[in-house]
């Protein structure tokens, strides 16, 4: 096991030296980093934070969206022994405060002016903010120094020191805190987790054992690097085999950057593959019914010979149908997601099993996995041809889970989080006195230890008539409607269940362009009697499976998209319950109002 994740990366890197690490697009031109220059400048990176006086132990933070200077900024941290400290770039300035005051931060890396500007906001409030550096040029203040800036001091400091950069490395303890990571949390202030170097190596080879990686894949790099899922599982996994990570150039242009970079795997969420899935059925709404047909009986065999071959072999007639039903039609929709795709991975939340299928059926078989920050990530992983639908897969090794007699999913292991910042009660809460974590997840094990998670324990509701209802099932069931992007289920103490649904603001404004709806405003257009049926007719079908007493009886279509700046949904876009319900709550109590 490696000392240190840069322990892990200097062993890539004497093996796959001149091979691309990071490849990232600058105005027209594809730039690409070989892992010798990328180790080079996190060298010079380390020397240049010696130079200006940062210590080890010292909290740096950063905020920036995706890009190599966020990552090279990561590894220097590590190297001089530092905290790095991640944050969402779409936090607003308050909640920045919080965390940089609650972990006592020393310097902070921001991307460019936008972000400079939420800190001079806040400044004030931050005594033990010292250093603030910036990946570009701010304006035309000359007093921050850039990336740059700090690259050329750095490469002084290591020229008249040339044993600094090994010996700080080396000195690296492996059971240190190394990365305090803020989770959103949708309920209550965020909590630092503390997390160390041996997790972190533990967490990426056990989990890459599963996974199993090549030096040929490409990952593309677009959901945020604050978030440990795409940090550890999206970066450091593929770099462990000498992988090269594309980074996008946004979130809006994530389809277009996927037909550059060709990936070969890609981390990200299900809402992700539900919307590719949704616009290529939509597409074949909209086409000739010929093409129509022909899709519909390719779906049909991709789903007859991917259910035949976890039985045993499909047989020979079968293949060849769904060899010609590839040629057909699953290449081209394949090629629109870059041609060269082994598998996407999911995480990060539950994943329908309608577009596990429709994935499958294509030749894609996605990898679902579950995890926590408070684990250092990983904790299951779907063993590669052994989808179990429902189930986000087994154990990673080294891992051990059980289920509490309340049915809460708990987790032990080598990869546990040394615990909460400055919260040695919430810690002690989470983490009982046997070293068991209390995930807060309601799940269960099936013989073959495949993981099948039903809810989180706090999405329970009581009914007033005494009824048990999880909001996950019917919440995911309805997320794959075209016409509904997120939903949040009411019913807590409640005579039945009624829900705020929050639709697909464009696929609500197709459908009344091919209805001829009129409406000035997002607000007329949702409180319109056609969409309501519309909605009602997506709520009816979704629910057929479900018992009477879990079953929706009355909705409320929010008139707008739920909103970060007003604190109704986490960076990672989980609905703030609490939050929600308050905003909405005279449309709630209309809904339990007797007539």
């Amino acid at each position: 096991m490696f000392q240190s994740v840069v322990h892990m990366l200097q062993e890539t890197v004497g093996r796959y030296g001149e091979k691309d690490a990071l490849r990232f697009r600058r105005d027209d031109q594809i730039i690409a980093y070989s892992y010798n220059e990328f180790n080079t400048m996190i060298k010079k990176l380390t020397g240049a934070l010696a130079q200006v006086g940062l210590e080890p132990n010292d909290k740096i933070a950063l905020l920036s969206n995706n890009c190599p200077e966020w990552t090279i900024t990561d590894f220097a941290i590590f190297s001089m022994q530092g905290v790095t400290v991640p944050i969402y770039q779409t936090l607003p300035p308050n909640q920045i405060a919080y965390i940089l005051k609650d972990s006592n931060t020393r310097a902070i890396f921001v991307e460019n002016a936008e972000q400079y500007d939420k800190i001079v906001q806040i400044e004030n409030q931050l005594p033990n903010l010292e250093f603030v550096f910036s990946f570009k040029k701010i304006r035309d203040n000359d007093a921050v120094d850039t990336f740059d800036d700090l690259l050329k001091i750095g490469n002084e400091f290591n020229i008249a020191n040339p044993d600094f950069y090994q010996a700080s490395v080396d000195g690296i303890d492996p059971m240190a805190v190394c990365s305090l990571v803020y989770t959103s949390g949708t309920t209550g202030e965020p909590k630092g987790v503390m997390l160390h170097q041996h997790g972190f190596v533990t967490d990426i080879v056990n989990a890459e054992a599963a996974l199993k990686l090549l030096p040929t894949d490409v990952f593309l790099s677009f959901l945020p690097l604050s978030h440990l899922y795409e940090r550890l599982a999206g970066h450091w996994c593929p770099m462990y085999r000498g992988g090269t990570i594309h980074y996008a150039r946004s979130i809006e242009t994530v389809v277009d950057d996927i037909a550059e970079a060709k990936p070969t795997v890609m981390v990200s969420v299900p809402r992700l593959y539900e919307k590719i899935s949704t616009a290529v059925l939509d597409k074949v709404e909209q086409g000739s019914a010929i093409k129509k047909s022909l899709f519909n009986w390719a779906l049909r065999t991709g789903y007859r010979y991917h259910q035949k071959r976890y039985v045993g072999k499909p047989g020979a007639w079968l293949t060849r149908q769904y060899n010609l039903a590839d040629k057909l039609v699953f290449k081209r929709i394949k090629q629109k997601l870059g041609g060269n795709f082994r598998y996407p991975i999911a995480g990060g939340a539950p994943l329908s099993v309608e577009t596990l299928k429709f994935f499958e059926a294509m030749g894609l078989p996605i990898i679902e996995g579950y995890g926590m920050t408070e684990t250092h990530l990983i904790i299951t992983l779907t063993p590669a041809g052994k989808t179990k639908y429902g189930s986000c897969g087994k154990p990673i090794r080294g891992v051990d889970v059980r289920i509490a007699q309340d049915g809460e999913v708990l987790v032990k292991g080598e990869t546990l989080m040394k615990g909460y910042f400055n919260k040695p009660d919430l810690t002690a809460e989470t983490i009982d006195n046997d070293g068991w974590l209390h995930t807060g997840d309601i799940g269960y094990l099936d013989n073959d230890r495949f993981l099948f998670l039903t809810d989180r324990k706090k999405n329970i509701f009581v009914t007033s008539g005494g009824k048990n209802v999880a909001a996950a099932p019917l919440e995911n069931k309805l997320k794959t409607s075209r016409y509904i992007d997120d939903i949040c289920l009411i019913g807590h103490s409640r005579k039945f269940i009624s829900a705020l649904i929050i639709p697909n603001y464009d696929m609500l404004k197709k459908y009344a362009e091919l209805e001829s709806i009129s409406y000035a405003t997002d607000k007329e257009l949702t409180e319109h009697p056609s969409i309501y049926r519309l909605i009602e007719n997506e709520v009816e079908t979704a629910q057929t499976d479900f018992a009477r007493f879990e079953k929706i009886k009355k909705f409320f279509i929010l008139p707008e998209p739920l909103s970060l700046d007003k604190g109704e949904i986490t960076p990672s876009l989980k609905i703030k319950r609490e939050v929600v319900e308050l905003r909405y709550k005279p449309q709630i109590d209309a809904m339990y109002a007797e007539k």
